[in-house]
């Protein structure tokens, strides 16, 4: 199984799901045929099911988390899979960012473990705390596939803009599962 880093704003998730509740759909009237000779019927459009109680309950929890999100969250990814023993879930990141300071974000690495039949949970997290040292700011980053044999593992790199300079400077961290991360400048 291969899980893909798709970055996601708090923006476009409160765009989303507002104008996804402001939407009804609407089905068109077929248009007035002109000709005398019977025309091949296109499909009907297809209009959504109204929510059972379930996905309602569902979505109702869904906008509840996202409206009681704190503004200071700036970034959430989902960044890959874990597997410890007979565990398993994801590792998920949160940057945040105080209003009004371009510099000092807080980064926070988790272990959302999947539990069969249930509901996942945050098994662990930890702030990586050198990163609201750097004096700069992070542009991107991403998250690199682990070697084999260490597919539990967490490589991210990052991009970081010294505020004294215009290049980006790359630094790297690794996590593992039970273990402490290393964090630092990247190395070739």
């Amino acid at each position: 199984m291969r899980h893909v880093t798709l970055p996601v704003s708090l923006t476009a998730v409160l765009l989303f799901a507002s104008s996804a509740l402001a939407q009804t759909p609407e089905v068109a009237a077929p248009p007035a045929s002109t000709e005398s000779a019977p025309a091949a019927t296109a499909a009907a459009p297809s209009v959504a099911a109204a929510p059972t109680g379930n996905e309602a309950e569902r979505n109702a929890t869904v906008l509840a988390a996202i409206a009681n999100l704190a503004p200071m969250i700036g970034d959430v990814q989902i960044v890959g899979p874990w597997v410890d023993s007979a565990r398993h879930g994801i590792w998920r990141t949160i940057m945040t960012q105080t209003a009004g300071e371009a510099t000092g974000s807080r980064f926070f690495v988790q272990q959302i473990e999947e539990k069969d039949g249930s509901a996942s949970v945050v098994s662990s997290s930890v702030e990586v705390t050198e990163i609201a040292a750097i004096e700069g700011a992070i542009t991107g980053y991403r998250a690199d596939p682990p070697a084999e044999g260490e597919e539990s593992n967490l490589t991210l790199f990052f991009d970081i803009v010294p505020t004294d300079g215009e290049i980006a400077e790359t630094y790297e961290l690794f996590v593992a599962p039970n273990q402490p991360y290393r964090f630092g400048p990247a190395s070739n």
